[in-house]
């Protein structure tokens, strides 16, 4: 069992809306609960503990949990939107941003975090960064939004910083993120939110073919990488293990709980990993983006493994 897997129990957000239960309108500005074009029915409360239990265990090991048949499950158009709504709703109202702010004002000013305010971070944090990845997997696009990518690098930042008793960093980091996260700029990362569409059924599994010939081509490299080359890696991998827990809240299945669980583990060695270039890209002793090394030998293995069970 790795460090990441001894969690404290589970206590999942519940979330209120302001709008009556039938029908959840989409503010496009926050300042005034503004109708935008995307409104669809509210989910149930079960649905948003499931994904967001998912969303904290995607770095789990289960060494022993085997790769299903289908890796690359098609979805219908359906489970397309309802997939990026909840991602979109478990952003819009599963994030206090007052509360959310004021955390991070604490902990600019302190320079450091309690292990309740680290959680509380971490989970904020990761509903910003599924939100994200829904924007990748579901939307035509397929891309980040930038300013929402901008602002979940400053705060992957930030708990590096105050992680790793950098306090001036923590301090700046934390401005910028409190500014960044105020009604008055807030409205600029949610905008493109609710205007992006959603691709088809078949588009999606083009774009998941496309990340897969990307995964081959990169796999090799893990014999000499840098951590930049690594993260990048990684990155592929946890969109991909996203997008599964998206689905199979949706769709629950075991074949789709199968490849979560086996994605987890590779996402969950590589983080371990990750988080020790982070701490040598810190103190100094290893350069993030040239330094190479070689990756553990179990993590190509398995990505040969998943892709090798992937159609072309």
């Amino acid at each position: 069992m790795s460090a990441k897997s001894g969690r404290p129990p589970l206590h999942l957000p519940r979330l209120t809306h302001n709008q009556p239960p039938k029908e959840l309108f989409v503010p496009f500005f926050p300042f005034s609960r503004k109708a935008s074009s995307r409104h669809y029915p509210a989910f149930p409360q079960n649905m948003f503990d499931t994904v967001f239990e998912h969303i904290l265990l995607d770095d789990v090991p289960h060494p022993t949990t085997p790769l299903p048949k289908d890796v690359l499950p098609l979805c219908t158009a359906q489970e397309v939107t309802e997939g990026y709504n909840l991602c979109w709703q478990l952003l819009e109202d599963g994030v206090d941003r007052k509360a959310f702010r004021r955390l991070i004002l604490k902990i600019a000013f302190s320079g450091q975090a309690d292990e309740e305010e680290r959680l509380a971070f971490k989970y904020e944090r990761a509903k910003f960064k599924h939100m994200r990845f829904a924007c990748a997997n579901f939307t035509r696009k397929h891309r980040y939004p930038l300013l929402l990518h901008i602002v979940t690098i400053i705060m992957g930042d930030m708990q590096d910083a105050f992680k790793n008793h950098q306090r001036r960093a923590t301090l700046i980091l934390g401005l910028i993120l409190w500014v960044a996260l105020s009604p008055a700029y807030y409205w600029l990362i949610a905008a493109p939110l609710t205007s992006w569409r959603e691709d088809s059924a078949a588009g999606i599994q083009a774009y998941q073919k496309r990340e897969n010939a990307r995964l081959a081509k990169m796999v090799a490299k893990l014999e000499a990488t840098t951590g930049h080359e690594f993260h990048v890696v990684r990155k592929i991998i946890s969109r991909r293990v996203a997008f599964n827990d998206t689905l199979r809240t949706i769709r629950p299945s075991h074949e789709l709980n199968q490849l979560s669980e086996y994605l987890a583990t590779i996402n969950g060695m590589m983080g371990d990993l990750h988080d020790h270039l982070i701490e040598k890209k810190l103190d100094g002793t290893q350069n993030y983006k040239r330094d190479r090394f070689q990756s553990p030998q179990e993590i190509p293995q398995r990505i040969r493994a998943f892709l090798s069970h992937s159609p072309q």
